[in-house]
């Protein structure tokens, strides 16, 4: 499912300009190169909000276990693809 930035009730429209490359995004990659809960060095995600790197669900699903924690809603895969999660919408941002 795909939903406008401008749609979404959890704050994207507060991330960093341009919502597309904020700080954490692929085009300027996290420091940290593995999952900061287990060691895992595949399918990262970045947190929007704190920069934390997480493994993804087809690994531990610490990235979900860090947005179930903080309540930080907002993910970017660390490297390639371009996208945004939010949590709360459950979909991906546009």
């Amino acid at each position: 499912m795909k939903r406008a930035v401008a749609d979404c009730p959890h704050g994207a429209a507060d991330l960093p300009a341009p919502r597309k490359k904020s700080l954490f995004s692929p085009g300027k990659p996290a420091v940290k190169d593995a999952c900061e809960e287990c060691g895992e060095k595949d399918d990262l995600r970045v947190c929007q909000v704190c920069g934390y790197v997480a493994c993804c669900e087809s690994h531990a699903g610490h990235d979900t276990d860090h947005f179930e924690k903080t309540g930080h809603s907002f993910i970017r895969p660390r490297v390639g693809r371009d996208w945004l999660w939010c949590y709360g919408c459950r979909a991906y941002l546009e």
